[in-house]
């Protein structure tokens, strides 16, 4: 069976556009604001934004 890429009409999974840090139940923002672009090994193309954690992150968790 051929499923249609995340996102796309027909697709049975989506990404949001960005995800942050789950930490203490919620959603925060990394500390220094920086993300990094996920993409899919399937055909290189961008799936979505993740929160780059650093050092306070993890002090946060």
């Amino acid at each position: 069976m051929i499923y249609a890429n995340p996102g796309s009409e027909g697709s049975v999974f989506t990404f949001k556009a960005k995800y942050d840090n789950f930490i203490g139940g919620k959603w925060i923002a990394p500390v220094k604001g920086e993300y990094f672009t996920n993409t899919t090994p399937v055909n290189g193309s961008d799936i979505c934004q993740i929160a780059r954690s650093t050092a306070e992150d993890i002090e946060l968790a």
